[in-house]
């Protein structure tokens, strides 16, 4: 089954939305610290791409 353009823009969104909200006030030592976040931000990109 076919997903429609706006649904993958939909997703696209949702996801930078997501990356945005959990790292704003983020340092970046704090974030490479986190492994959860990362794996987080790192599926998200994968959603992206």
């Amino acid at each position: 089954m076919f997903k429609e353009p706006k649904e993958y823009l939909r997703h696209i969104h949702d996801e930078c939305l997501y990356i945005i909200s959990v790292s704003q006030n983020l340092s970046f030592e704090d974030f490479m610290k986190d492994e959860t976040l990362k794996r987080a931000v790192v599926r998200s990109l994968e959603i992206i791409g």
